[in-house]
């Protein structure tokens, strides 16, 4: 069975209007993929669908936030040795009074300060956390627009 020219041409016109509109649903926009990548990184993968990449970025982000809030924490009370909690809460002492109700006054002897080294962990722990942090979400915002535009160009390569 043979086509006309006429039914040829609309069998064309037909196919190239399917096309477009494959195209149009198929495309990754490489700059929508950047920006979800920025505000949340693993959005951008989770667009393109890559699913365990989001879930690998998600992760070493999640950590880096601990290792950072953990170093921080740790600047700021001080980092516990063994047997030590790290509360601030101070035990009540109990307070000795006359029987007309004087505070009475413990000596304090005096002794040298001691001097503590401080443990090098909290700087370590801020770093890791930070680089952690800082390399994850730039590689998640380069990788999200990279595979973006790979994707739409493997799309025009199967047309």
């Amino acid at each position: 069975m043979a086509f006309t020219d006429e039914e040829k041409n609309k069998i064309i016109e037909e196919e190239k209007l399917r096309i477009k509109l494959r195209l149009k649903y198929e495309q990754k926009s490489s700059g929508l993929a950047g920006v979800l990548s920025s505000i949340c990184p693993g959005l951008g993968q989770i667009y393109n669908g890559q699913f365990g990449k989001a879930t690998f970025i998600g992760i070493i982000i999640l950590i880096s936030i601990a290792l950072l809030s953990i170093g921080i924490t740790f600047w700021v009370k001080g980092v516990p040795t063994k047997g030590e909690k790290l509360s601030v809460i101070e035990q009540e002492k109990e307070v000795k009074m006359t029987e007309e109700g004087v505070v009475i006054e413990e000596k304090k002897e005096e002794t040298k300060p001691e001097t503590v080294k401080k443990p090098i962990s909290p700087y370590i722990l801020t770093i890791l956390g930070l680089i952690g942090l800082c390399y994850g979400w730039s590689y998640a915002v380069k990788d999200a627009i990279k595979t973006a535009k790979r994707l739409n160009e493997e799309v025009l390569k199967e047309l």
